[in-house]
């Protein structure tokens, strides 16, 4: 089949591949259908298996009262183990299946074993420890969030970088297509979603150009977020091409073991010399392109040349090695020459964060941040629904006399997340948090901002999936210049949005509040 005609089927076929996987392999589906069988075991009882009902009875409330005080001695987050007993008081056998399904898994186990092993082998690919405190000596005030950073998931500080900022697709598109006809060694691109549209199709057509010059192209992209491309067809389609591909985490329908573990991280590395991350995703909905759901869409992506380029690559050729058996050369791609930067100034520290790692770090980066503002936080989030933990973290910061600013969409992208998101900002607002609702379209950028000192940018929602179930990534900056360019277009947002008050609160749909509040009991599940 010629490429025009592949693509064009392609094309055809996305939307409706892409609606019908979403809902196949939603989470919410998967919860409903085993609440459905429990429903119809216990009609069966009740309709030709009546005698044995006290049976029934008996065994579903002894295992869930066993089954409660492993939950309450097992190592975890309250509010996880608060859904799991509403789900077990109403549906007993089947609350214990789903939770086996979702954490005592074979697919899991290897899973975490893989993780490990890889970042096993690329521990000790990293900038000198003592070059390092050499670092850290010259910002003594960010030591202890960059040991943290170091110690506990192996990213490093690094300075002398040169950084850009983008506040929008349009301006982060163009850029990126120029960098990509410049490569010269390798290009790595990790996505949660890549659209079957023009905007891939432009980089595709890069991507082949660069391949055929001997450039060495690999295209990480998750199943779930990048549907249209998770086919044996597609990867071949690619490989046809001269580039290699990986689907991360194959999805098996309703009953995927690793079902949650989402890879959500955006990360571009071009010969080392090159990368980008940030909130967004490679389709026309990003770069504003075209007909989209919303009349704008607000998302952001920072430019970074220098030695914390390491950090990302580092990350992309562990998620690339997951699922493969083959020795890699990571030295080759890591401890390259960097070009310094020395008139620039700040530390510079991608960060990731797994579901795998017994560690908070994306959440922890976020109450850092926090913890140690002084006069104001700029917050930007499209979905909100966080543990207690990172409420009291925000209602302490407003406590101290910081001025908390938070700006979510005035729209829903999707509409459960977006009713129960409403219950917490009610948490907030009256808490004295300054809640603003975006106005312009849909903002999805993940950006904090403090006391013009520190900043992060990313792919981490305020939210359980980024924070617990999926591989997220971030860069943290403190003191650097680029902070400005940040916190302008903060203001600039702010300038697009309206306040949330409590009055205002009031006038929100009945329909929304009791979806929120009937769904907040299980949404960290969901």
């Amino acid at each position: 089949m010629k490429d025009k005609d592949f693509d064009r089927l392609m094309y055809k076929d996305s939307k409706s591949k892409h609606r019908f996987k979403t809902v196949v392999y939603s989470r919410i589906v998967l919860i409903f259908f085993l609440i459905l069988v429990q429903l119809i075991i216990f009609f069966l009882f009740c309709l030709s298996l009546n005698k044995y009902i006290e049976v029934y009875l008996w065994i579903s409330i002894s295992l869930s009262f066993l089954f409660m005080i492993y939950l309450v001695n097992s190592r975890g987050k309250n509010e996880f183990k608060l859904s799991w007993v509403a789900l077990l008081v109403l549906f007993p056998l089947l609350g214990i299946s789903a939770y086996i399904l979702y954490h005592i898994n074979s697919g899991g186990l290897r899973l975490r074993r893989r993780i490990k092993a890889v970042k096993q082998s690329t521990k000790d690919i990293h900038p000198d420890d003592k070059k390092t405190d050499r670092i850290l000596k010259s910002y003594p005030e960010y030591k202890n969030i960059c040991d943290y950073l170091r110690f506990q998931g192996n990213y490093y500080p690094a300075e002398k970088n040169n950084l850009k900022y983008y506040s929008c697709g349009e301006q982060f598109y163009p850029e990126l297509l120029e960098e990509l006809k410049k490569a010269k060694s390798f290009i790595f691109i990790e996505f949660f979603i890549i659209g079957l549209d023009e905007t891939w199709g432009n980089i595709l057509k890069i991507l082949e150009q660069k391949a055929k010059e001997g450039v060495e192209i690999r295209v990480l992209y998750d199943s779930i977020g990048s549907v249209e491309l998770a086919t044996s067809a597609y990867k071949r389609y690619l490989s046809n091409k001269g580039i290699k591909s990986h689907i991360f985490i194959k999805m098996i329908p309703f009953f995927s073991t690793k079902l949650n573990n989402r890879n959500h991280r955006k990360i571009i590395v071009i010969d080392g010399k090159t990368a980008f991350t940030g909130g967004l995703n490679l389709s026309n909905e990003y770069m504003n392109f075209g007909k989209n759901r919303f009349n704008y869409w607000k998302d952001n992506a920072i430019k970074i040349q220098g030695p914390a380029i390491q950090n990302l690559t580092r990350m992309f050729l562990e998620d690339w090695n997951l699922e493969v058996t083959e020795q890699e050369d990571y030295e080759k791609y890591i401890n390259i020459p960097y070009k310094t930067y020395p008139e620039e100034q700040g530390l510079l520290i991608p960060y990731g964060d797994d579901a795998y790692n017994n560690e908070d770090i994306a959440e922890d980066v976020y109450a850092y941040i926090l913890n140690t503002a002084r006069k104001y936080v700029y917050m930007t989030s499209p979905y909100v629904v966080i543990d207690n933990h990172m409420i009291e973290t925000i209602v302490f910061a407003v406590k101290r006399g910081v001025d908390v600013r938070l700006v979510v969409p005035a729209i829903p992208d999707h509409y459960i997340t977006f009713c129960i998101g409403k219950t917490y900002l009610k948490n907030l607002i009256d808490a004295g948090v300054k809640v603003y609702l975006y106005q312009k379209g849909f903002i999805h950028e993940k950006t904090f901002v403090s006391d013009d000192n520190l900043a992060t940018v990313g792919s981490v929602n305020l939210d359980y999936r980024s924070f617990y179930h999926h591989f997220e990534c971030g860069a943290l900056l403190c003191a650097t210049p680029l902070i400005n360019d940040i916190k302008k277009d903060m203001d600039e947002i702010l300038q697009d949005s309206i306040l949330l008050t409590q009055e205002e609160y009031k006038k929100i749909p009945l329909i929304q509040k009791i979806v929120g509040y009937l769904l907040r009991i299980i949404s960290p599940l969901m």
